[in-house]
C-alpha cells in the first residue's frame, strides 16, 4: 500500500478519459504477459548457459546492474500508470498537496559529460547519430560478378526489348579518412545544404589550407592549417572544426573532419584530410571547405565555407594559401545543369549480318555500364536505376529498366537491352532515351537523363518534343549508324531539362 502512495505521488494521468485509460490498461496487460515470457526465456539460459560474462550479456542483467547504480527508485513505469488510473479526478483547481512534496524526490538521469574531448569525437548536431547506428552504416565492400544473365521478354515487331543484368563490381573509391583517424567521421546522411544547418552566426575570416595530388598513392591530400578572425558563435566563445566534401559527393563516406579547437577564434588545426580518387575524376569535382562550431548540447552552427573548382586548380602550386569564408549559396535543383554522368556503349547490328540470316531484323543493343557523380534530390547516398524507351515507341513493351543498385553515387548496373525490329532508316527517326532515377520505398524522382537522335526536331514527318538531342547527343548517335555491329561508347551528362514528351 506504500507503493500505492508514492506512485500516486509521482504521475497523475486523471485527466484522461476512461477510453483512454482502457487503451493504457490494454499496453499495460501485454506488457505483463511479455514480461512473463522474458522470465520464462531468462530460466532457460539460466540452466544452459555456464558461462557468468555471457550469461549477463544474453539475459541483460548487465543493464541491470547500470541502472541500480543511476536510479534510486524501483518503481516500473506500468506501476505508475496504473496507480494513477486508479486515483479518482479532481476538481478544476483543486491541488494535489502529495505532488508539490514529491516533485523535489525525482531525479533527473542524464549521462556525466566530460568538459575533456578527445581529438576524435566530433559529433555534429546537424548529423549526429547513435552509437549503434553508426556501426550500421554501409561499408567499403566489393562484390563478385556472378555472369547470370536474365532475359527480357520480347515486344512488338519495331520494338521488342530483351533485357540482361549482371551484378556490379562495387567498389567504393574513397577512403574513411583523415590524418586522424577514421572515427572523425560521424555518421552524417544530411545534406549539405539542409536549412536546418545554418545557424545565425556572422560568417567572417579566412581559412588556410593546401592542395596536392599524390600519383603513386592516388589520393587528394587537403592540408587544412589554421584560420582567422572567425566570428563569436555562442556566449563569447567558439569551439570550430573544418569539415569537407568533393562534391557532388555529399554522402557520409565523402565526408572528412578536422579535430575541434575549443575557444579559439583563431585555430590552427594542421591535418591533413584524405581522399582516394583517380586523378581522371578531379576535374569533375568540388572541393567544398566549411568551417562549424561544436555544440555539445545542440546544433552545430555554420561559420562560413569556401568552394573551389578542381578543374581550374593549378596543381603545381602545393604551398598553402588563404581564402576568405564565403556565406552558404543553395543549389536549387531547378539550376542545376547536371545532377551526374552516364556511362553507356550503344551498338546496332542490321538484318542478316551475323551470318545464316541472322538477326532475322536490325537489333539495337544497349548497354547501361554506370553513373558517375549523382547528385541526390535531398542528401546522403541512395538507391538508383536506369529507365529507357526508344521513341517513338513509349508503350510499358517499349520500356526497360536496370535493377536498382542501393546506397551509392556512382552505381555500376552493367545491363544490357536489346530492340529488335529496326532497319537503319528506322533509327533516324528515332531516340534512345535513358533517365535516372532515385528510387524509394514507395515512390521515385527523376534525377535527369538524356536522349540520343539526330535532334530534327521531328520524327516520320511529325513534330515532336523529343528529338531535342545536344550536340554530344548527336554525335553519339551519328556514329551508332555510321559505325554499324561497333560499340559506340560514350559519357554523358544527365540533363535535368528534358522537354516533356507531350
Amino acid at each position: 500500500m506504500a507503493q500505492d502512495i508514492d506512485t500516486d505521488a509521482l504521475l497523475d494521468l486523471s485527466f484522461l478519459t476512461e477510453e483512454e485509460q482502457e487503451a493504457i490498461v490494454e499496453v499495460l496487460s501485454r506488457d505483463s504477459r511479455l514480461r512473463v515470457l522474458e522470465e520464462g526465456r531468462i530460466s532457460k539460459l539460466r540452466e544452459s548457459v555456464s558461462d557468468p560474462n555471457q550469461l549477463k550479456i544474453l539475459t541483460g542483467d548487465w543493464f541491470c546492474d547500470v541502472r541500480s547504480k543511476r536510479h534510486r527508485h524501483n518503481h516500473f513505469g506500468s506501476d505508475l500508470v496504473r496507480a494513477s488510473i486508479r486515483r479518482k479526478k479532481k476538481p478544476k483547481g483543486e491541488r494535489d498537496p502529495k505532488r508539490s512534496a514529491s516533485v523535489g524526490d525525482l531525479e533527473v538521469i542524464s549521462e556525466p559529460a566530460s568538459e575533456e574531448e578527445g581529438p576524435f569525437e566530433v559529433p555534429d548536431g546537424e548529423d549526429r547519430l547513435p552509437q549503434e547506428a553508426a556501426h550500421q552504416l554501409p561499408q567499403p565492400m566489393e562484390t563478385q560478378r556472378n555472369g547470370a544473365f536474365q532475359n527480357g521478354q520480347e515486344a512488338s515487331a519495331r520494338s521488342s526489348p530483351k533485357s540482361n543484368s549482371a551484378d556490379p563490381v562495387n567498389k567504393l573509391m574513397s577512403s574513411s579518412v583523415s590524418s586522424l583517424s577514421s572515427s572523425t567521421l560521424s555518421g552524417s546522411m544530411m545534406s549539405l545544404y539542409s536549412d536546418s544547418d545554418v545557424g545565425n552566426v556572422e560568417v567572417r575570416g579566412c581559412i588556410q589550407f593546401a592542395l596536392q595530388y599524390e600519383a603513386k598513392k592516388k589520393e587528394l591530400q587537403i592540408r587544412v592549417i589554421q584560420c582567422r578572425d572567425l566570428a563569436e558563435a555562442k556566449k563569447q566563445r567558439s569551439d570550430p572544426y573544418v569539415k569537407s566534401y568533393l562534391l557532388p559527393d555529399k554522402s557520409n563516406h565523402g565526408k572528412r573532419k578536422t579535430a575541434v579547437k575549443k575557444r579559439s577564434l583563431d585555430p590552427i588545426f594542421n591535418e591533413t584530410l584524405k581522399y582516394k580518387i583517380e586523378q581522371a575524376e578531379l576535374p569533375g569535382r568540388i572541393l567544398n571547405l566549411s568551417v562549424w562550431h561544436h555544440d555539445a548540447l545542440g546544433r552545430n552552427l555554420f561559420m562560413g565555407e569556401v568552394e573551389v573548382e578542381l578543374s581550374s586548380w593549378d596543381w603545381s602550386n602545393t604551398g598553402p594559401a588563404w581564402f576568405n569564408l564565403q556565406p552558404r549559396l543553395r543549389v536549387l535543383p531547378d539550376v542545376l545543369g547536371s545532377r551526374g554522368k552516364l556511362l553507356f556503349a550503344l551498338k546496332f547490328i542490321p538484318a542478316g549480318t551475323e551470318g545464316a540470316g541472322l538477326p532475322p531484323t536490325g537489333e539495337l543493343h544497349i548497354w547501361v555500364k554506370a553513373a558517375q557523380s549523382l547528385m541526390p534530390i535531398r542528401s546522403g547516398t541512395m538507391d538508383s536505376f536506369v529507365q529507357c524507351y526508344v521513341l517513338p515507341d513509349d508503350s510499358k513493351t517499349s520500356c526497360q529498366k536496370t535493377r536498382v543498385v542501393k546506397r551509392s553515387l556512382s552505381p555500376m548496373f552493367n545491363h544490357t537491352m536489346v530492340y529488335d525490329g529496326f532497319q537503319a532508316k528506322d533509327l533516324s527517326e528515332a531516340c534512345a532515351e535513358f533517365t535516372v532515377w532515385e528510387h524509394e520505398t514507395f515512390s521515385k524522382q527523376q534525377l535527369g537523363g538524356i536522349r540520343l537522335s539526330l535532334g530534327t526536331g521531328s520524327s516520320y514527318g511529325l513534330p515532336v518534343a523529343w528529338m531535342d538531342s545536344t550536340e554530344e547527343e548527336r554525335q553519339v548517335w551519328q556514329s551508332l549508324l555510321a559505325e554499324p555491329r561497333q560499340w559506340v561508347e560514350a559519357l554523358l551528362p544527365l540533363r535535368t531539362n528534358l522537354t516533356p514528351r507531350t
